[in-house]
């Protein structure tokens, strides 16, 4: 099995020499961020592990989604249809399509998901990643609490071990970052966790109260409503409660749809005037 997926994937292997020229021996001034398995070079994407094993990937032109978070220009419209790019590529990775086994990424947040030029969202950072076949991705699968704070999913740390739910979990955080325009964490504010602030403003239906106002007032309402209503049921205490990624692409298009429809009807009243 091992020896197979070498050979598939021997055509994407690029010798250390070649990586060494491309980032000048990895020099400093190439460095573009550091994170919490490796530190990323320019040149093309470059992660050090601890193994020294180097994963090359595009480079993004506009970074990563954290950076954008509390940026007036970043549009309404640009995030949903970034974090639709993003579930559609979890949902990709969770049924396994055409490959017999699913992949649990575990490291789901804002500074893993990369922009293009054309605000096109990419999934990076698969160094702790696991791959397993469709009838266990709902098994527990032992694993040491590994990820980012802020993002954790509860249960990992009850059961000692990830699901595909994990992941739907981290994702729900990046979508009220999205929506709020906040990090998930932010060290030595009373609300440092975003995960709990935002449950407890959606329970109590003050969710306007933490929305990034330049954003609140470009949403339609139901956009917002159906928006927020998916991402508060990737936040479920119980695993089994959240809903599967294929669930969550399919809500954050109506909110796509409602948006732009809203958007739509708006534009041609005032043609009309």
């Amino acid at each position: 099995m091992a020896s197979t997926a070498i050979m598939e994937f021997a055509h994407l292997q690029i010798p250390l020499e070649d990586i060494q020229k491309a980032t000048n021996n990895f020099h400093q001034d190439n460095i573009i961020g550091r994170g919490d398995f490796g530190t990323a070079y320019k040149g093309q994407l470059i992660k050090i592990s601890a193994h020294e094993k180097i994963i090359v990937t595009t480079y993004e032109a506009k970074g990563s989604l954290g950076q954008f978070l509390n940026n007036p220009n970043f549009t309404w419209t640009q995030r949903l249809r970034v974090c639709v790019g993003v579930a559609r590529a979890l949902s990709y990775l969770h049924s396994g399509k055409g490959r017999g086994c699913g992949v649990i990424h575990r490291l789901i947040n804002s500074s893993t998901i990369l922009l293009d030029e054309n605000w096109e969202a990419k999934l990076s950072s698969f160094e702790i990643s696991i791959k397993q076949s469709i009838r266990q991705m709902d098994r527990v699968t032992l694993s040491e609490p590994t990820g980012t704070i802020g993002y954790m999913d509860p249960s990992v740390i009850k059961t000692r071990g990830v699901t595909r739910k994990s992941d739907v979990y981290s994702f729900g955080v990046v979508l009220f970052e999205i929506l709020c325009g906040r990090k998930a964490f932010i060290q030595n504010e009373p609300n440092m966790f975003l995960d709990s602030l935002a449950k407890s403003h959606y329970i109590n239906e003050t969710l306007q109260e933490i929305v990034h106002p330049d954003l609140y007032n470009q949403m339609t309402p139901k956009s917002l409503v159906v928006y927020s209503k998916v991402a508060y049921s990737c936040l479920e205490e119980e695993e089994s409660h959240r809903p599967d990624m294929s669930d969550i692409v399919g809500e954050l298009e109506k909110a796509l749809e409602a948006h732009t429809r809203g958007e739509n009807l708006v534009r041609s009243l005032v043609i009309g005037h």
